[in-house]
């Protein structure tokens, strides 16, 4: 995907709108106000607005209807039809963390070993972007998007399309309202910049296909995770 570069006024307008995404306050099948009132509520110019628009169009985050105007897209479901269920079932609704985390811990470190065996050059630059873009994020929400490409990206050079649902499932569940505040309450600056250097040692195992470093890089990202959810040391 090509990413719309922003320019700073749209770039914060583009946080705000992501933030209202992900937080819940615009769920699936959402009707947006018209780009005149929400520029106006935006306090900003309409070709300010729609350049932040155009960007969450791009990422498939929005759909603009003809002749009906812009609404919030549904998630992708997961391609098979037991995973399906996966993401709407009640064990993965009401997982809490630390249930959510184990699983992870089981499954991710092991992907991340089979992605470094597999990956090749296409899928490495799709990792390699989604790594730039985390790392230049601006506020929780851009970055907890790119996060969840960049784990998916992951799942998708390992190529198999078992886990790649599982990942979806995942990504669903980390995309409710109460997932991504309880985020925002546990992700700091220092915490932030910590997922930043474990992301980064995690691709560049993937990179140079060392499998056991791209497991242990993984697992010590997943327990970093855990213990800033749960509140563990």
């Amino acid at each position: 995907m090509n990413k719309i570069v922003l320019g700073r006024a749209a770039a914060g307008i583009y946080e705000g709108l992501l933030g209202k995404l992900h937080g819940g306050e615009w769920p699936a099948g959402t009707q947006l106000p018209t780009e005149r009132a929400l520029a106006e509520e935006c306090g900003v110019a309409r070709n300010t607005l729609r350049q932040a628009l155009d960007r969450l169009t791009a990422e498939g985050l929005l759909e603009r209807r003809v002749g009906q105007g812009t609404f919030v897209r549904e998630a992708t479901a997961p391609g098979i039809a037991g995973l399906g269920r996966l993401a709407t079932g009640r064990h993965m609704r009401e997982a809490s963390p630390a249930d959510l985390m184990e699983v992870r811990l089981i499954i991710e470190p092991q992907v991340a070993a089979l992605a470094a065996t597999r990956a090749n050059a296409e899928e490495i630059a799709r990792l390699s972007e989604a790594l730039r873009n985390s790392l230049s994020a601006r506020g929780l929400a851009e970055f907890e998007y790119w996060d969840a490409k960049l784990h998916l990206a992951v799942f998708e050079a390992a190529r198999n399309g078992v886990l790649i649902d599982y990942c979806l499932a995942i990504n669903a569940v980390r995309d409710e309202p109460a997932w991504y505040q309880l985020k925002k309450r546990s992700v700091t600056a220092e915490t932030r910049a910590r997922y930043d250097t474990q992301h980064s040692d995690l691709v560049a195992a993937i990179r140079d296909h060392d499998g056991e470093r791209a497991r242990a890089a993984m697992r010590a990202h997943l327990i970093t995770v855990r213990g800033n959810l749960l509140g563990e040391d």
